[in-house]
Formats: structure tokens, C-alpha cells, sequence
């Protein structure tokens, strides 16, 4: 079985006096387990946190390019992480689309879901009323795809950069930043293309009975709100919170509001009793 590269807290080396619940949390296209570190230590601490690496970002130099991904081969990968007593989950953008496929597969290893803004594409494609949308992050994703393929790996990044964080975004980013992203973007293009052939019907989303916490943010692409909002109708324990003044890279750039929000199973005590 291939190993999973996980990221811990720095408190996850001391014994534990009594078995804590594991969380899983998955990191958004072209990121890492590392885009949790403002995060982790504001989480609950009776929970076990691992920050896995999704399919092809542990050896991102080597995913080859045109290669496929889907969802249920990065779910597949995860379950090995699930344990006997199962796990919560929290997923930011293709990392929260990869969160609602192991629910899908396996309920009842999933003890709750907490999403921002997962990019599950297809349900725009089979709604009248979000279908500009759809069409919409079809021509970014197909765009970064042709880049990619064409090898203008840079251009890629700074397009896929530029649409979730705001014009102007790549250009302030550090050289050494710039290339880790283009490295990447080979698996960026294949989970775009994952995404766009997802066959779950929304009806699917029904049968999820665990508690479901869904996140978005005021500033975020129109695509990815009405993913969110189509979620909110299908998903029968759904709640959830938009925070305002906030873009779509919140849980990287704004670790501590989006701490504030999360739902009571993921707040710390002092977070829980302030919101």
C-alpha cells in the first residue's frame, strides 16, 4: 500500500491520556497538508488532526501530465485514515469535493462534514438555473488545462491563481511560491477535469444523514457560492455560515475568523462559547 504523507500539530507527539476522534482535514487544488498550520492549533484539542497530501502532492514533479485523477481514487487513497471508529472531516474547495465522495462511499465511517466551498462542479451542469455557471468555470478549468498541456506550466498557474484569490494575487507571490505552483499544475488540470465529469446526481447528497457544516465566502467566484447553495438544498442535516469580506483562500489567509464559524463539534471550548 502506498504511504500517505500526513502533517500533525506539534502537540500530536505527546501521549495522549485518552483516545481523541481523528480529523481529517483536506487541502484545495494546488496547496498541501501544510495549508492547515494557522488552522490546526485553533482546533478542538480533543481531536487527533491529520492534514494528508492528496494523490500527487507528495512527489508533485512527478505527476504526469495529461494523466486522469477521480474522486473515488482520491477517496480510496484517504480510507486507510478512517479507522475502525471512523473520523470528522474538513474539506477547503477540491479537497471538500474528495471529503463528500469518502461520505458517499463510506457514511458511516464519517462522523461529520465541514466544507468550504466544496468545488463540485457537475451539480452546476445539471441545474437550468446555474447553467452560465457551469459554462462559466468550464472554460477557466479547460483554459488552465491547455496551458498546462501545452506545457506553459507558469501561465497555468498564475490563471488558477488569479481566479481564486483576485487579480493581482500571483504577481505578489514570491518566486519560490510561483514555481511550487507551477509544479503542480499538472494535477490541477486533472483534478479540474475530475470534477467536470463527476456523475453523482444531487439527489445523491440525500442519503448523508451525519451533521453538515457548510462554509462559503462573500468574495468567492459565483461557481463556487452556488455549488454551496445547491449542497444546502440536497444535504438533509445541512447548517451552515458565509463570512463576509472573505474570499474563496479564507482557511489559508483568514485561519482565525474561519475558526470562529467552524460548527461546535470542530470549536475549541474558549472559541465555542464566544461565537
Amino acid at each position: 500500500m502506498t504511504s500517505i504523507a500526513v502533517t500533525r500539530p506539534s502537540s500530536a507527539s505527546n501521549a495522549d491520556d485518552h483516545p481523541r476522534e481523528t480529523l481529517l482535514c483536506l487541502h484545495s487544488s494546488g496547496s498541501s497538508g501544510r495549508q492547515w498550520a494557522g488552522l490546526q492549533p485553533l482546533l478542538s484539542p480533543r481531536l487527533r488532526v491529520l492534514a494528508p497530501e492528496l494523490l500527487g502532492y507528495d512527489a508533485v514533479a512527478h505527476w504526469p501530465v495529461g494523466t486522469p485523477v477521480s474522486l473515488d481514487e482520491e477517496a480510496e487513497r484517504l480510507r486507510p485514515l478512517l479507522r475502525a471508529g471512523g473520523a470528522h472531516l474538513f474539506g477547503h474547495s477540491y479537497g471538500g469535493a474528495v471529503a463528500l465522495q469518502i461520505a458517499l462511499r463510506w457514511p458511516r465511517q464519517v462522523k461529520s462534514l465541514t466544507l468550504f466551498e466544496p468545488v463540485r462542479f457537475a451539480l452546476l451542469m445539471r441545474h437550468p438555473a446555474t447553467a452560465a455557471s457551469a459554462e462559466a468555470i468550464v472554460a477557466v478549468g479547460r483554459r488552465i488545462g491547455t496551458e498546462t498541456l501545452s506545457g506553459a506550466l507558469h501561465a497555468a498557474a498564475r490563471r488558477f491563481v488569479d481566479y481564486w484569490s483576485g487579480d493581482g494575487a500571483w504577481a505578489a507571490l514570491a518566486e519560490r511560491h510561483r514555481d511550487a505552483l507551477a509544479a503542480r499544475m499538472a494535477k490541477v488540470q486533472a483534478e479540474f477535469e475530475a470534477l467536470f465529469a463527476d456523475p453523482v446526481p444531487a439527489a445523491a447528497y440525500r442519503a448523508l444523514h451525519m451533521p453538515v457544516h457548510l462554509m462559503g465566502a462573500e468574495r468567492s467566484p459565483l461557481p463556487a457560492r452556488q455549488v454551496l447553495a445547491l449542497l444546502a438544498d440536497e444535504l438533509p442535516q445541512a447548517g451552515g455560515v458565509t463570512l463576509r469580506g472573505l474570499g474563496h483562500m479564507a482557511p489559508v489567509t483568514h485561519p482565525g475568523h474561519v475558526a470562529e464559524h467552524l460548527p461546535p463539534w470542530l470549536s475549541p471550548p474558549a472559541l465555542a462559547d464566544a461565537a
